[in-house]
């Protein structure tokens, strides 16, 4: 699944759009390292900052999302967890050698992110666009 950000994504926080802006963007070198060839250490350092910016933006949405009074918050944190283990084992698998088992591992892992990232926002994030948009709780 080719994925960019289009603005029917944005949740109308900011620094949450702009995050999920990045994610897309990463996920993007991603699939174009499954085209390209895969570069061992370029995908290995994409997959870290994918990591760690998920990590990053799923405590300020977290919080956000506390603040504002989203009554979902918890089954977001949720699925949030479900992704980071699934990251983290990547992670895992692919620091430990790159051979063609891990450029297939790349080949669709940029489609699963983008596909779940899209359906994420859609799905969850979009329910508590509303509550951005009243600033409950801000």
């Amino acid at each position: 699944m080719s994925i960019a950000w289009d603005e029917t994504l944005a949740v109308g926080d900011p620094v949450i759009d702009a995050d999920h802006r990045r994610m897309i963007a990463l996920i993007a070198e991603l699939e174009a390292a499954a085209k390209d060839g895969v570069d061992c250490s370029g995908v290995a350092a994409t997959l870290r900052d994918l990591s760690e910016l998920c990590r990053e933006h799923f405590a300020r949405e977290e919080a956000l999302q506390r603040a504002i009074g989203f009554p979902e918050a918890e089954s977001h944190r949720t699925a949030h967890d479900m992704l980071l283990k699934r990251l983290d084992a990547v992670l895992t698998h692919y620091a430990s050698g790159c051979d063609e088992v891990r450029a297939g591992i790349v080949r669709t892992l940029g489609d699963s992110l983008a596909t779940w990232l899209v359906k994420h926002i859609v799905d969850s994030d979009m329910e508590f666009k509303p509550y951005v948009a009243a600033g409950q709780g801000a």
